[in-house]
């Protein structure tokens, strides 16, 4: 979109201090006003007693109606020069961006896309490169330097690795990111007092960003924002008080912010338990309105009628009147209905869905979690019974550190870690089950083991997980591997998993499955052949326990193959597919088809098309994958009819034209 000086609030002011470097200082505006972006802005010029053209410059660009020019006639430093362009803004976001460099197509709209989004962030730096392609900037992080003399501050990661290193080009929430580029949030920064004028010239971004945190706020790097970058062109007294901004900076945070990473006298760099580098993934759903709960527990009921009621009988007594309680019946007999209708009656904060037949575990729990209105969402199994303070303690559990994200309790019967080796009370009737629970609890109190899953007969999730991740993947059928795969992509989105060690729920144990006469061992089976091929895993992986995690972190979190959506709801509000984004993912679904990976191709450009049908080259590639896979038969007819949209919408589309005509040409014998 062409700047729009005139517009009566742009979505972004880009503000801009100089110092001399007219050179520079044109390349930069040149670009800002020919690189293609979404997102309206204006440009705000704070000349800092410049005296060489660039004030003049400044004043015929605005004369023109190119930018703003704010002329100071003295140097005020970057931290002054860039308050004083804060304070003439009037866009809903505000860009910090240094003269010395020139931005890429679409440069603008990942950063926007964050804020949009993500109502817990508050600042979103970008992915600075070199001249040479090499990396200056991947993110910032806070190091405590231990060597004959103590230093703490920001360094910057990745510096100087080639532009494609995987580690750089992945979405990070961390502590800081430079202020060369830097998108904010204006009440923030006004909350926060601006950028601090103690110093000069250097350290004033670390200092807004530690103090953005301590109000709360995310920072997030996004690699897709790529900007070039010829680096503190502004001259000497770019350097002049680089002892002065040290020690301020010391006299401040040291002791106050926690560092990421220690570096020893041998220059080796160790993370900190604070560490806060960690993966980021934006969010796909937002809640449309807050509602009374704190947590929401959804129960997926088919038959199996006396473990329900035991189960809802243990809710309704150790749940507090926060917490709603959200039924969802598989197509169960009669008398479950029955029960369930009476339930839904007497009871307000318990609600009943009914699906009328057996959607399978995802689906089913999908559907209560779209209903779900708490903060917390907790799937049970309906053969489990729960203890008191069960709720509660999870919930701690989840607060306990950043990035916990689901929350399992132990119990009596499971696979894995969470199940205790004894339990002191009758298995069958429950007789002592809460004497036991209670001084289980106790012994307990507060202790938690971090876990690469937890299973899901009782998992608790974090509202912003199922807003980032989605729900379950229904690929699974039936059930079993969904909770493992669930905590997988959690675990790729940046969320930790955790059980809370004194928070304790009775399990029966696929009472659901015998009651409809299921074959577990067979189902456990089938359902792990597709957790492997979802993984790309080794067939002994079962056996091993070999993951290959290092390649999934490489790959890290990808949207359109690990999100799965929700059914509709009045509660759930799906976030817009982004233009620049759906590009990057047809990017990505190409080098798959390269790679001869055509499921993964072909469900990333299908993402794509479900948030923006009118995609053309989505549709055209997803047309040739079907095509192949299937060259004569329901492929090729849904790859035809593709190609036809394309066509109607654009009959002037060669690409589609020529693929459908090598499609009607007959198979050679």
């Amino acid at each position: 979109m062409a700047y729009t000086h005139d517009h009566p609030r742009p979505v972004v002011s880009i503000i801009m201090p100089v110092f001399n470097k007219l050179d520079l200082t044109r390349v930069c505006i040149a670009s800002l006003h020919e690189q293609p972006t979404a997102e309206s802005f204006e440009i705000i010029v704070v000349d800092n007693g410049s005296t060489d053209g660039t004030t003049e410059w400044l004043q015929a660009q605005q004369e023109a109606k190119r930018l703003k020019a704010v002329i100071s006639g003295e140097n005020l430093g970057f931290a002054q020069g860039c308050n004083a362009g804060a304070a003439v803004a009037c866009g809903k976001y505000l860009l910090f961006l240094n003269n010395d460099m020139e931005v890429t197509p679409n440069w603008l709209d990942p950063l926007v896309t964050t804020l949009d989004h993500d109502p817990r962030v508050g600042i979103v730096g970008a992915k600075l490169l070199f001249p040479d392609g090499t990396i200056q900037h991947g993110g910032v992080a806070v190091v405590e330097v231990h060597t004959e003399r103590l230093t703490f501050g920001g360094i910057h990661l990745f510096y100087k690795h080639d532009g494609d290193f995987p580690g750089a080009n992945r979405p990070q929430q961390m502590q800081v990111v430079t202020g060369a580029c830097l998108l904010i949030r204006p009440e923030i920064f006004e909350a926060v007092g601006g950028f601090d004028a103690e110093y000069w010239n250097g350290n004033e971004d670390v200092d807004l960003c530690l103090k953005a945190g301590r109000e709360g706020w995310l920072v997030v790097y996004r690699p897709e924002c790529e900007i070039i970058h010829y680096e503190s062109q502004s001259g000497p007294q770019r350097w002049a008080k680089v002892e002065h901004n040290l020690q301020v900076f010391m006299k401040k945070w040291h002791g106050v912010a926690k560092p990421d990473f220690i570096r020893d006298k041998q220059g080796k760099f160790q993370p900190t338990p604070e560490n806060k580098v960690s993966p980021y993934t934006q969010p796909r759903l937002s809640l449309v309105e807050e509602t009374p709960y704190r947590a929401s527990v959804v129960v997926l009921v088919w038959n199996a009628l006396e473990y329900v009621r035991r189960c809802a009988d243990s809710l309704l007594e150790h749940t507090g009147e926060d917490c709603e309680l959200i039924f969802v019946d598989n197509g169960s007999q009669q008398e479950t209905l029955a029960y369930l209708a009476e339930l839904d009656g007497r009871c307000e904060r318990a609600k009943v869905i009914y699906n009328g037949e057996n959607l399978g575990f995802a689906a089913g729990n999908n559907i209560g979690m779209a209903a779900a209105g708490g903060r917390y969402i907790c799937l049970l199994n309906s053969d489990a019974v729960v203890t008191d303070g069960w709720l509660d303690r999870m919930i701690t559990a989840a607060e306990s550190r950043p990035g916990v994200g689901l929350v399992g309790p132990v119990t009596n019967s499971i696979t894995g870690g969470q199940k205790l080796e004894a339990v002191d009370y009758d298995q069958d009737t429950l007789a002592g089950l809460e004497d036991f629970a209670a001084t289980h609890a106790a012994a307990q109190a507060g202790k938690i083991e971090s876990a690469l899953w937890v299973v899901g007969f009782c998992v608790l999730i974090k509202r912003e997980v199922i807003e980032r991740i989605g729900g379950l993947d229904e690929g699974f059928g039936r059930g079993n591997y969904e909770d493992t795969d669930y905590c997988l992509r959690a675990f790729l989105a940046g969320y930790s998993s955790v059980v809370a060690k004194d928070s304790f729920v009775h399990h029966f144990g696929s009472r659901s499955f015998q009651a409809g006469g299921v074959d577990y061992d067979r189902e456990l089976d089938e359902k792990f052949q597709i957790f492997r091929r979802k993984w790309d895993l080794e067939p002994t992986a079962r056996q091993t326990g070999n993951l290959n995690l290092q390649q999934l972190i490489d790959d890290g979190f990808l949207p359109a193959l690990h999100f799965h959506p929700l059914p509709p709801s009045p509660r759930m509000r799906v976030l817009p597919l982004a233009r620049w984004e759906a590009d990057r993912w047809v990017d990505r679904a190409e080098r798959f088809y390269a790679a001869g990976k055509l499921d993964n191709a072909r469900k990333m450009l299908q993402a794509v098309l479900d948030g923006m049908p009118d995609h053309d080259r989505a549709a055209n590639d997803l047309a040739v994958i079907l095509w192949r896979q299937d060259p004569e038969g329901e492929g090729r007819d849904r790859a035809a009819d593709i190609l036809a949209q394309v066509l109607a919408r654009d009959p002037r589309n060669e690409d589609a034209r020529w693929n459908l005509e090598q499609m009607e040409e007959p198979t050679p014998v």
